[in-house]
């Protein structure tokens, strides 16, 4: 199954294959700029409120009447749909998780969330400041979202504690342990602590890399959120983009028994960086009663 063909049923596959999009002509700077972008970016913030409005509809009234099930089928349909608003298409490779997985990919911009949740819906662990965002931040905070405070010493250990806890009762969850958000060109070393989680439940990490092309194929800047790039920003310049392809590869599982976090870290960030895997590194053995 491809994900360019979104209307299938992807709940029934087991893996996904790239398929290049059809070919386009390409379209010179001096013709896409000025009234033309700036006449896309309008259109694409119009159909963008309307999309919203119709998410917050979904969330306060069908939501509770729903299975979890039939919310997350209702979040993967809406974040696709939000997606094509924005002009994003989609390219996705590698065998879908398997439930209870902890998903860990490099960090490009607030999109990823979107993104993930069009191929296999689930639960991610996002900064707190995320749910001061206008209409975005109450969405998410109602999806199965876990906040960490950066500012609060305790807030990791709950965090985990949460995630042991989804992970357990079968339930994925994606996290993002660069830290912060890059430009794509490389990636950041990982923080250990949130593999713990994956430990300790007994599941699988399943490391993700994400891109972000323009239409000639080459590494876009239209989605970063980094630096001082405010949230409005970042979606203005995605709205005025002609074209972005976001590219998601789901690279193969790798065991945590026997594994520290920090040899899983270091491998999860070897795998996600294309690099090759450190040594194997196993968690010492328990002494001898």
């Amino acid at each position: 199954m491809s994900l360019i063909d979104i209307s299938a049923d992807f709940f029934d596959a087991s893996a996904l294959t790239f398929e290049s999009p059809p070919a386009r002509q390409p379209v010179s700077n001096a013709s896409d700029s000025g009234l033309r972008a700036g006449l896309r970016m309008s259109w694409r913030i119009s159909r963008l409120a309307v999309h919203l409005a119709d998410g917050c509809a979904r969330v306060a009234l069908i939501y509770p009447l729903v299975s979890a099930r039939t919310q997350r089928k209702i979040k993967a349909q809406w974040s696709r749909r939000l997606l094509r608003v924005l002009g994003v298409e989609l390219q996705a490779g590698g065998p879908l998780p398997r439930p209870g997985q902890l998903l860990v990919s490099n960090h490009i911009s607030w999109v990823d969330v979107f993104v993930i949740n069009a191929i296999s819906p689930l639960g991610f662990v996002c900064k707190d400041e995320i749910r001061s965002w206008p209409v975005l931040g109450w969405l998410v905070a109602r999806n199965e979202t876990v906040f960490i405070r950066r500012t609060s010493r305790n807030s990791a250990a709950e965090v985990r504690n949460t995630l042991v806890s989804a992970l357990s009762c079968g339930r994925s969850v994606m996290v993002f342990p660069e830290g912060t958000t890059t430009d794509g060109r490389s990636v950041l070393p990982f923080r250990a602590a949130m593999f713990q989680a994956a430990i300790d439940a007994g599941r699988a990490v399943k490391p993700v890399r994400l891109s972000y092309l323009d239409m000639h194929g080459e590494l876009s800047e239209a989605a970063l959120y980094i630096g001082d790039t405010t949230f409005w920003q970042s979606v203005c310049r995605l709205a005025r983009a002609p074209r972005t392809v976001a590219r998601v590869e789901l690279l193969p599982s790798l065991p945590t028994h026997g594994h520290t976090r920090q040899h899983l870290a270091r491998t999860t960030h070897a795998t996600v960086s294309g690099l090759e895997a450190p040594a194997t590194d196993h968690a010492p053995a328990e002494p001898a009663n």
